[in-house]
Formats: structure tokens, C-alpha cells, sequence
């Protein structure tokens, strides 16, 4: 039988490698000399035969014997250098299958009918189904809260006083200065209001003056003049910061934050983040994403259809802008492993904070990673690609990324890949 060429051993062509090897196909991997030795040897004790260099190459290729291989999976992060060698292995061996990576999903159709290539996908958007039923699924039955834990304290909003400091004491000059004008001048409440204004905001029509008026009213307006048009000119910088530093684009999430229920936060706003909650929106379930350095093109591509709340999700008061004492179910999709944990501990420290019956639920078994088989038993003879007798594997896992790219990779078929809307339905 030939072999499968997984090009990249990271974390994620380790799962592919794993799963091929799983199903009794040989493997062979192209790594280079980054790659760490825990992964090569993962890959060496599943069965896989190791090749050393860039798979980029020409020579590395034809050392791993790409040019008679069942299929090429390309699983490296970098979209170019997946590009770049799946274009090349077609033009070498345009009979082999190539299955890319790809970061962009929209392209995925052009590169299929465009360059020959069998299927281009998208990690997250392989796994975002998986986040998203795990999140809307049944919560599980309720554990009383443990007792004796100390409660987290959620610190209120800090108020910068410039602020308020400025915009009062712009208001107090104003009221007394109609006050002033009204008992000295013996005007009414409106004119008196009329002549502050006309002196706070220096426009003075000269209908009403203080050239009758005795030196000190006449004093006292020319002061007016000088701190009306001090306060205005502070007022209007401080709210040039507030529109043009995104505050008040921040403190417009946490409102609309604030207004949900039932909603699900998701934690990250990278590819897998944007994912989860693109197909949560789809299916109607309102959603908050927490992300620390919110990118803009992620920003402006995720907030009209939910709040971003900038910050990091492992601060409680970060979370409960969030919402998430409200919320029903919160998704940690980093790629940190540690720090997926740290905000889900955190996340269920504020919860029973407010709420004590919200518990920390794991997805449950149907939802997690499938564990890989234990390798058949060699057989006398392989079925020839593509004839009859049993298939090589059952179908992969509804949601596991690197059992669908695995599958693609050792099942050929005529049949178009359908859209990634047609995946979800």
C-alpha cells in the first residue's frame, strides 16, 4: 500500500499522523529540525517512517517518495508555505492527492478548481461545531457549590473624575451665572439664561451688555468669558480621547454585554474564537467574545454580529463584564492550553460568586477527542486504492479536524467537498 506524506509534525499534523497510523495506512512525515523530539518520537512509536528537511524542496520531496504516495497532507500554521508546495507537488505528480491547510475557507473552492487541489481546510472551522454543541448541549446536573472557598471579589469600574469633575463644574459657573445675572440685573429666569450663554460661549449679540453694570458684574463677566471658554476647549478634548481611544466603543460592548441572558462567552479571538462564535450567531444563540489585544480586522469582522469585550479573561472583573454570571455556557478556545484552564476555573469562581448553582461542566465523552485504535494486525496482502473489500476506516468523528483531514487523505473520491455551509447544516 502506499504511504500517506503528512508534511509538518505539529500539533496538529501529530493528530492526523495518529489517526492515519489509527486506521493501519503508513505513514511518512516530512519534518524539519524544529520540530521537538517528543513529537518525533510520538510519531516514530506510532509507526511512522521520519523524514528530515523542508518539505519545500525538491529533494526532501523525493526522498519522501511523494511522487508514488497515496496522498500529500500539508498541516503546517503557514498558509504560503502550504500554497506554495501543494502548487509544486501538483505539477510533479499530478495523479497524487494533495489535502492542504488553509487558514481562509472562502478560498477553499478556488484552489480546488483552479490548481487540482482534492480539499483545503480550515482547522477552526473543523472544530468549531464541536465548541459550539458542546456549549448549547444539556447542562449537567447541578453539584452544590463547595463550601469554605473565599468568594471573589469583583472590583466596581474605576471613574476617571476628569470626567465628571469638568462637565459640574462647567455646569456650577452656568447656574451661577444666571443666578448672578437674574438678582443683579433684574432680568427674568429665560433672559438670564439667555445672557450666561451668550457670555459662556462668547457669541455676544449685544442685546443685553454689562455697560451700565457696576465694576464688579463687569468683572465677573469677563472671568465668565475666560472660563467658559477654558472648560468648553478641556470638554471638548476630553471627549475627542473618549470617542478617538475606542472608549467609548468598550463601554458600548459592556452595555450590550449587559443587556444579554442566556448568552455563551467565548474566550479568544483567533481563528477557532471567530469560528465558534461566527456559527453560534448562525444559529441564533446571542454571544460575547472576551479577547485580550482584540485584532482590528478580527474586531470589525466579529463585533457587529456580538460585544467584544477587550481584557483578559482571567480577571474576574474582566468576565463579569462579560456577563458571565448570566451566561449559559463559556467557551476557552485559546492555544494555551494552561490558560484555557486558568479562565474556566476563574469563570466558575465569579459564577458562584453571584450564582451558586452554576457549576464548571466538561463536554461530555461524546465531545471529546476520540482516542485512536489500537493498529491492526498486518495483513498478507493490502486491497489495492480504490477496489472493493472492507473500507480502511469508519467515518471520522463529527468535528475532530484531523480525523477529517485524515479521511479525505485515504478515502479518493469523485465527489466534490461540500461548502462549509453544508458542513454545518
Amino acid at each position: 500500500m502506499d504511504a500517506v506524506v503528512v508534511c509538518g509534525l505539529g500539533r496538529f499534523g501529530l493528530q492526523v499522523v495518529e489517526a492515519l497510523r489509527g486506521c493501519g495506512c503508513p505513514v511518512t512525515v516530512v519534518s524539519d529540525a524544529d520540530t521537538p523530539p517528543e513529537r518525533i518520537d510520538r510519531a516514530e512509536a506510532a509507526g511512522a517512517r521520519i523524514v528530515r528537511g523542508d518539505f519545500r524542496t525538491h529533494t526532501v520531496r523525493r526522498e519522501a517518495g511523494i511522487a508514488r504516495a497515496r496522498a500529500v497532507v500539508l498541516t503546517t500554521a503557514s498558509d504560503v508555505a502550504n500554497l506554495e508546495a501543494a502548487l509544486e507537488i501538483r505539477g510533479e505528480a499530478p495523479a497524487v492527492r494533495v489535502v492542504m491547510r488553509h487558514s481562509q475557507p472562502r478560498l477553499a473552492r478556488r484552489f480546488e478548481a483552479d490548481f487540482g487541489i482534492a480539499a483545503a481546510l480550515a482547522p477552526a472551522d473543523l472544530a468549531a461545531p464541536a465548541f459550539v454543541e458542546a456549549a448549547l448541549a444539556a447542562p449537567a446536573a447541578s453539584v452544590p457549590a463547595p463550601s469554605g472557598g473565599r468568594p471573589v471579589v469583583i472590583p466596581r469600574r474605576p471613574v476617571r473624575t476628569e470626567f465628571l469633575a469638568i462637565p459640574l463644574l462647567l455646569a456650577a459657573i452656568y447656574a451661577a451665572a444666571i443666578v448672578v445675572f437674574k438678582v443683579s440685573m433684574g432680568l427674568t429666569w429665560i433672559d438670564a439664561t439667555y445672557f450666561a450663554t451668550t457670555i459662556v460661549t462668547t457669541v455676544g449679540f449685544g442685546d443685553i451688555n454689562l455697560h451700565q453694570a457696576p465694576a464688579w458684574l463687569k468683572l465677573f463677566g469677563a472671568g465668565l468669558m475666560f472660563a467658559g471658554v477654558l472648560l468648553i476647549a478641556i470638554t471638548a478634548s476630553l471627549l475627542a480621547v473618549f470617542v478617538l481611544t475606542g472608549t467609548s466603543d468598550h463601554l458600548r460592548n459592556e452595555l450590550r454585554a449587559r443587556r444579554l441572558r442566556n448568552h455563551v462567552v467565548v474566550c479568544g479571538l483567533g481563528s477557532l474564537g471567530t469560528a465558534v462564535a461566527r456559527d453560534l450567531h448562525d444559529r441564533g444563540t446571542p454571544v460575547v467574545v472576551v479577547d485580550p489585544e482584540a485584532d482590528d480586522e478580527l474586531h470589525r469582522e466579529t463585533n457587529p454580529r456580538c460585544p467584544v469585550i477587550v481584557g483578559d479573561a482571567t480577571r474576574p472583573v474582566i468576565l463579569h463584564r462579560a456577563g458571565i454570571e448570566r451566561a449559559r455556557a463559556l467557551v476557552a478556545c485559546t492555544d494555551n492550553d494552561a490558560l484555557n484552564l486558568e479562565i474556566g476555573l476563574t469563570a466558575q469562581s465569579v459564577a458562584e460568586t453571584i450564582r451558586r448553582d452554576r457549576q464548571l461542566r466538561l463536554p461530555p465523552p461524546r465531545l471529546r477527542a476520540p482516542t485512536a485504535p489500537p493498529l491492526p494486525p498486518p495483513s498478507p496482502a493490502d486491497p489495492p486504492a480504490g477496489g472493493g473489500g472492507e473500507p480502511l476506516a469508519s467515518p471520522p468523528a463529527s468535528g475532530d479536524p484531523a480525523s477529517t483531514s485524515a479521511a479525505r487523505a485515504r478515502a479518493p473520491s469523485t465527489k466534490r467537498r461540500p461548502t462549509l455551509s453544508a458542513r454545518r447544516r
